[in-house]
């Protein structure tokens, strides 16, 4: 069960830019950002109430800080993003997660790193870089702005990641995953009145609400608990192979689906980002000592 949920959840997780690309056809980056948000909220608000904590809400403004920054800033970017990227090259990039989260804890924590993490951050960077300029000399959709505006809401992510291991421990999953939801609906809902307020206009049929389904519900909602249960199951180790199936997930996608082009270059840059990720979390995961808990934060 356990090897079945990680293929469903990397499935869940690599198709948002899929079906993100999709939605970008009828609807307004911001205006996709605020459905996804807003069906994911009404999928979790039942385990929310069933499962909330007493002092979930202890120490409220950092919950709303850091589950502000991991969904609904970062979402807009890269919506915006995909407007001017190919699915297969943004998943590519959106892999970098861990990379620029090491760096970040650099930064933030004055964390030391040890010698191979920096090696795996230059291997990851050199990743990038190849990704980045395959797609500038490829016949993919690529913009260099949109894949800097990419680069940043992963920059959102990974800062989210590290602040919710450092003030949001005592909170569970489903507090954090809904009002994760919340306050990414009140967020892109306040834009949205701007930018496209009539945007309900476009569930002309049953398509985008099948779609906001599959990317608000089942991707962002149900993908949070499924990712939780497998830390539960089987460790944190088993659990963070979703980040090397991600990618791959994102560009079968896109080139089965939207019909897009994967280069050799592409391929190159793919296997230098997986390969610094490995590297970065080897030691780091084998380390003796290591409890599911800390897995999980």
């Amino acid at each position: 069960m356990p090897i079945i949920a990680l293929f469903v959840l990397s499935l869940l997780w690599g198709s948002t830019f899929f079906l993100t690309k999709l939605l970008l056809i009828d609807f307004h980056p911001v205006s996709i950002v605020f459905y996804r948000c807003l069906f994911g909220m009404l999928g979790l608000l039942p385990f929310f109430l069933w499962k909330k904590r007493e002092g979930d809400f202890d120490k409220l403004p950092k919950l709303i800080m850091i589950t502000l920054i991991s969904a609904g800033i970062p979402w807009v970017f890269m919506s915006l993003s995909l407007k001017g990227l190919d699915t297969t090259i943004s998943g590519v990039l959106n892999a970098s997660g861990p990379i620029i989260g090491t760096i970040l804890s650099v930064v933030i924590l004055k964390r030391v790193i040890p010698k191979h993490e920096i090696w795996s951050v230059l291997i990851g960077f050199a990743g990038i870089c190849i990704t980045i300029l395959a797609g500038m000399n490829g016949n993919s959709q690529f913009h260099v702005g949109s894949a800097a505006l990419l680069l940043f809401a992963v920059c959102f992510y990974s800062m989210s990641a590290i602040f919710s291991s450092m003030y949001l421990k005592h909170c569970s999953v489903y507090t954090l995953s809904f009002i994760t939801m919340a306050l990414g609906t009140i967020y892109s809902g306040v834009f949205m009145l701007f930018i496209e307020p009539m945007s309900f206009r476009n569930f002309v049929d049953w398509k985008p609400f099948l779609l906001f389904i599959a990317i608000g519900m089942v991707s962002s909602g149900f993908g949070n608990m499924l990712y939780y249960y497998l830390v539960k199951s089987r460790g944190g180790l088993f659990a963070l192979l979703v980040t090397y199936l991600m990618p791959i997930m994102t560009i079968l996608l896109g080139v089965i689906f939207l019909g897009e082009n994967v280069s050799i270059g592409m391929v190159v840059g793919l296997f230098f980002v997986l390969a610094s990720v490995y590297l970065m979390n080897k030691k780091r995961l084998y380390k003796k000592g290591v409890t599911k808990d800390e897995y999980a934060s």
